[in-house]
């Protein structure tokens, strides 16, 4: 700084002293030690300008980071410019040089660098005062600590910015209103939502800057009804767009509250539901198009499409319906083929081939009966008979069946750990579930197959399916030591028809079915596995405290004896060939067979007078009532009457508890001959009680 641009003389030296003592009379001096002794005041300083020293007390000292007895003696300007941040001196000279220039109040904010090396910012507050010649020749003033200031403004200007950069980014539209409905903020979204720039909208209500009034009152009421329930609402909204075209917006209101938990308004954000609206309206109209064409085609595609759905990893219908096209065609084509060729030959008078091709006709269909069996279970919709199951003794019965199924080349281990193996399940489908796995094993090219029991209690978390309560389950695990799955492989292993296999080598339907089994059986199934090393599966039931006798798994084949003389058997089913099966089957063992199509024709039997000694009935029965239905009604005037329910496929709840009824059994379609004449003979043999079969 050069000091003779200051203007330095010697007469003003004792000017500038007489000038200090009435520059701090006695209560601005009270008012500065208040505020030194507050802490508010960080130094304070007077420079004398014509001789260039800046006069200081110990606290200007600390803060610029000089020594106190050369503050207190008098340095030069220039010296205290040194602590100043270099980025700063600048402007802070500018600023001096004003105000000496000018005369009167300084003010200016700085950083200066403390005896640690740090900088911080600080005010300086003076006043330079001139002569009488209008020359600057005494500079008070006084230092105030910001440091906190300045950071809380330095943090709310990043927070304004970021505020700014989020509400640009947020898609959609976000908004804030006062009590009254008038627009506080907004960002892009909504400036291109109103289609007007933010200082037409901006500080209006929604009457006032929309062209659809009555649109807007409604918004106003939505908006006002959320203010004063003072609740957060999800709401769906209609808007006309600038071009006229009508848009439609899913909006998130919640009041906008003060710190103390006032409602001073409201916030909301809204994203354009439209596409999605309008896809899902033709998807409905799809489906509604679709069900009129081929209801009766796709009932049990939509019953699995449900399932798929349930549990959410199923990628589409078409593999499902493309499985099942292949392998009924397959199936199909070896029965209509072989009844062709009987046809051919029974016209020839070759009766020696009839036998042959009646036996290919005869595996096809019950191939085909095995397939829609593993439909149903995938979809949870297979008729269950459960009943009290020890789970290890049904596994331990079936080791040698299992030992002989997966060959001699396999090392087979049975573990059964599990102390409570006691489940209420249909023991067949666990047979079936198991064997498919042992399969499933053996064709994974390992060596080692090991089956092992136990119990777990699980809780809610990631090892318990969402649909499933806690609790006590027997897991059977199925290890095995083959080529194990990758993690494309194994998100699919459960969907129908996927399989890793060759063409021809399987349906990929075996862990389909385990799953819906295990899943209509109040189950879970889990699989873990690693390529190269193995793969585990893990069935899971919920475990049941009761017990169970152990009963003979292997008895002998029964005979069903001859019909009584005049035995009646009333067969009620829709189905004209199922009713011809069951009627001449059972009239040529000596039963009287009455027929009827329907429950409303059943039931009208079943109240005459006529003799009936047994009731043979399809579930799902036009009329009105299904054969259970008709079965009840029929048992109150014929108390006792023994029934045996056909079914193909039925609601589970329809059947529930009806194998477990006196007098009652469960035929699942397609059923062999011998099936069925057993259990009718046994039905007519069982005592009962009530009145006689035909009414008095």
């Amino acid at each position: 700084m050069d000091r003779e641009s200051l203007g330095t003389s010697s007469h003003t030296s004792t000017s500038a002293a007489q000038d200090q003592e009435k520059a701090f009379p006695t209560n601005a001096a009270e008012r500065l030690q208040l505020a030194l002794d507050a802490g508010a005041i960080i130094g304070t300083w007077v420079w004398d300008i014509p001789d260039n020293r800046v006069t200081a007390d110990e606290r200007f000292s600390r803060s610029f980071g000089l020594p106190a007895d050369r503050c207190m003696a008098g340095i030069a300007i220039e010296e205290a410019f040194a602590s100043i941040h270099p980025d700063d001196r600048e402007g802070v000279w500018a600023d001096i040089q004003g105000a000496m220039d000018r005369g009167g109040a300084f003010r200016c904010e700085y950083r200066v660098r403390q005896e640690d090396g740090c900088y911080r910012w600080i005010e300086a507050n003076g006043r330079a005062e001139l002569n009488s010649e209008g020359v600057a020749v005494r500079f008070p003033g006084v230092l105030m600590d910001i440091e906190s200031r300045r950071s809380a403004e330095a943090e709310r200007d990043r927070m304004s910015a970021l505020l700014r950069t989020f509400t640009a980014a947020v898609p959609g539209v976000v908004y804030a209103k006062d009590l009254e409905g008038r627009m506080l903020v907004a960002n892009d979204g909504a400036t291109r939502l109103i289609g007007k720039p933010p200082q037409f909208y901006l500080g209006k209500t929604d009457v006032e800057f929309l062209e659809d009034k009555a649109q807007a009152r409604q918004v106003m009421e939505t908006d006002q009804r959320i203010m004063r329930g003072g609740v957060a609402e999800q709401v769906e909204e209609r808007v006309d767009m600038p071009d006229g075209s009508a848009t439609y917006w899913l909006s998130i209101k919640a009041p906008l509250l003060s710190d103390t938990g006032e409602v001073i308004g409201l916030i909301g954000s809204s994203i354009d539901v439209t596409a999605r609206k309008s896809a899902e309206a033709k998807l409905l109209e799809l489906n509604r198009t679709l069900e009129a064409r081929v209801e009766q085609a796709v009932a049990e595609r939509e019953a699995a499409q449900a399932a798929l759905r349930q549990s959410q990893k199923m990628e589409a219908v078409g593999q499902l319906t493309g499985g099942i096209a292949h392998d009924f065609n397959n199936l199909l084509a070896g029965i209509t083929g072989s009844l062709d060729l009987i046809q051919i030959r029974l016209k020839q008078g070759r009766v020696a081939d009839v036998e042959r091709y009646l036996s290919v006709a005869h595996g096809a269909a019950q191939r085909a009966a095995s397939l829609t069996h593993r439909l149903l279970a995938f979809s949870r919709r297979q008729t269950l008979l459960p009943v009290q199951t020890d789970v290890n003794r049904l596994i331990s019965d079936m080791e040698e069946l299992i030992r002989r199924t997966v060959g001699p080349s396999i090392n087979l281990r049975v573990a059964l750990q599990a102390q409570s193996s006691i489940c209420l399940v249909d023991p067949a489908q666990v047979e079936n579930a198991l064997l498919n796995l042992c399969i499933n094993a053996r064709d994974a090219g390992g060596v080692d197959i090991a089956i092992s029991t136990c119990n777990q209690v699980l809780e809610q978390g990631p090892d318990l399916d969402p649909e499933l309560a806690p609790g006590t389950f027997l897991t059977i695990c199925v290890a095995d030591n083959g080529i194990g799955m990758n993690a494309d492989t194994l998100s699919k292993a459960f969907e129908p028809f996927f399989t890793t296999k060759p063409v021809g080598a399987g349906t990929g339907l075996g862990l389909s079915m385990v799953y819906g089994f295990a899943k209509q059986s109040g189950g879970q199934v889990k699989i873990a596995s690693q390529e190269g090393v193995g793969t585990r599966v893990y069935l899971q039931l919920p475990g049941h405290a009761a017990q169970v006798e152990r009963e003979e798994r292997s008895r002998p084949p029964v005979q069903a004896p001859s019909a009584s003389p005049g035995e009646t058997v009333l067969v009620v089913d829709d189905e004209p060939s199922v009713r011809m099966f069951v009627s001449e089957t059972l009239g040529s063992c000596g039963y009287v067979v009455i027929e009827a199509a329907d429950s409303l024709a059943g039931l009208q039997l079943l109240r005459s007078d006529t003799r009936i000694d047994l009731l043979v009935t399809d579930i799902g029965l036009p009329g009105g009532i299904d054969g259970r239905q008709m079965a009840e009604t029929a048992r109150l005037s014929r108390p006792g009457l023994p029934v045996l329910f056909m079914t193909g496929y039925v609601q589970p709840h329809i059947l529930e508890g009806a194998a477990l009824e006196a007098n009652t059994a469960v035929l699942t379609k397609p059923f062999a001959l011998e099936t069925l004449t057993l259990n009718v003979s046994n039905l007519l043999r069982q005592p009962r009680l009530g009145h006689p079969s035909c009414a008095d």
